[in-house]
């Protein structure tokens, strides 16, 4: 069995048939199912369930399946990490963020690295919290930023920033002259949310229902500026980090919430049992050193 093998196999379960694989890595179908009767018989034991009508893994092969993914990841990464190991620092590093923050420490950050690094290159990449806790799972970005605590305790994590929410409404709102409101004040207002994919509309739904009440959504979106828009025609009002909050336009205001006061932790995720390059590793080792 050889790297050749466990490519083969992993492209038959990502693409969901033999036809399809051997189409995507242009080599003949019989030269595939080859390669899988050679790995089955060297392990003595069925990776497919062959009574199903469309590929099925058996537990054997679904250990397998993740097994050769990582074997895959570390031996395309093997000529970089080789690389930054004797001083040529190159690479690439994906990194998944929510588009409700402020951007601008972590910019700064990424242009410091960059200077120190020049030939090493970023993708920045816009979701939710789920989403990004998915992506790292399946090894799609390298390190995340998310609401904490995350769902899984697949991660390590590095908590960079504490705030408290506050109430953002327009200017012209019955509400915008108040310093702080109660939260069960809200009962008959208005709400835009972000999108479920976002840990951030649940910790709001949840407090809502705890001061006796379920917000009254008129609309749910993945971007703050879409949110800023909706506030500026006076749709409705909406609950958002400070940090975001002081990014908006002129005509809207924040009023602090002390009833109960609602709070959110932001923090640089990354997988705790699964291998990390060289490069991501200088990346966390130099951004929790610029919150330190």
């Amino acid at each position: 069995m050889d790297i050749k093998h466990m490519r083969y196999f992993v492209a038959i379960v990502k693409y969901g048939s033999m036809t399809e694989a051997s189409q995507r890595l242009y080599i003949s179908q019989p030269t595939i199912s080859k390669a899988i009767q050679d790995i089955e018989t060297e392990l003595g034991m069925s990776l497919f369930d062959r009574n199903k009508k469309k590929i099925a893994l058996t537990d054997a092969g679904r250990i397998f399946f993740d097994q050769c993914e990582e074997i895959l990841r570390l031996h395309a990464e093997l000529p970089n990490d080789l690389k930054n190991m004797v001083g040529m620092r190159q690479g690439h590093i994906k990194i998944g963020l929510p588009p409700i923050m402020d951007a601008g420490k972590l910019m700064a950050i990424i242009r410091d690295f960059h200077d120190l690094y020049p030939k090493i290159t970023f993708q920045l990449i816009e979701s939710g919290s789920r989403t990004i806790e998915s992506r790292l799972i399946q090894n799609e970005i390298d390190v995340g930023i998310t609401v904490l605590p995350t769902e899984s305790d697949h991660f390590d994590n590095f908590n960079f920033i504490s705030e408290s929410l506050c109430l953002v409404v327009h200017e012209n709102h019955t509400l915008a002259p108040r310093q702080s409101v109660h939260l069960r004040e809200l009962k008959h207002e208005s709400f835009i949310m972000f999108s479920e994919d976002f840990y951030l509309n649940e910790i709001i739904t949840s407090a809502c229902k705890n001061a006796g009440f379920v917000p009254d959504i008129i609309s749910k979106t993945s971007q703050w500026n879409f949110i800023e828009e909706m506030i500026d025609r006076e749709l409705g009002i909406c609950i958002m980090p400070q940090s975001v909050a002081g990014l908006l336009k002129s005509s809207s205001v924040t009023v602090e919430i002390d009833d109960p006061p609602l709070n959110w932790r932001l923090g640089l995720i990354w997988n705790r049992d699964k291998y990390i390059n060289f490069i991501t590793k200088e990346w966390l080792r130099f951004f929790q050193h610029h919150y330190t």
